[in-house]
């Protein structure tokens, strides 16, 4: 079995991170990652429009946001290194980290997993939400657009957060740390 893990809001705190660095450079913000209700950022933080977000996060300031970011919990890269250790020693399951990343998130989003020291081995970048899904069988994700294009066949497992409560998924947990 094949299992890919997503990086944003399951190992990375993509949100606080994006709040701190929006309120770094742009302006005063009091969003907290609670009060984002959907993953539509451009609600909730001041930009003139889709592209300007864009530039924000994947050519102005990726490195902060993706980068500089902690983890979701304290010790949570050492236990999900132990987790990846033991599926490579059973042999029975393959493990991937599965990211969404664009032009200079990607560099950033390698040195949030160095500076942390992942030990996984396979980590496949995508250019849309659908391909996370590309030879998995179970996708661990707290991203509602990932869980909604679930092919049929496939197994999805939700990481609780305020933006993907009404989305349906297989099974739910509150952290990777559950699984």
């Amino acid at each position: 079995m094949k299992i890919g893990i997503t990086i944003n809001e399951v190992l990375r705190n993509f949100l606080g991170q994006f709040a701190y660095t929006y309120e770094k450079y742009i302006g005063d913000t009091d969003i907290k990652e609670e009060d984002v209700t959907n993953f539509n950022l451009i609600e909730f933080f001041q930009f003139d429009d889709i592209n300007k977000l864009n530039s924000f996060l994947y050519m102005e300031a990726p490195l902060e946001i993706f980068g500089h970011a902690g983890q979701m919990s304290d010790g949570l890269m050492n236990h999900f290194n132990n987790f990846v250790m033991n599926m490579k020693d059973e042999d029975e399951h393959q493990v991937e980290v599965v990211s969404l990343e664009v032009d200079k998130s990607i560099p950033s989003t390698y040195f949030f997993l160095s500076k942390l020291g992942s030990k996984i081995p396979n980590i496949r970048f995508v250019r849309n939400y659908a391909e996370k899904w590309d030879g998995l069988d179970v996708l661990v994700t707290a991203n509602p657009k990932a869980l909604e294009s679930k092919p049929v066949g496939k197994i999805s497992v939700k990481v609780k957060a305020p933006y993907n409560k009404d989305v349906v998924a297989d099974y739910e947990i509150d952290s990777i740390l559950d699984f």
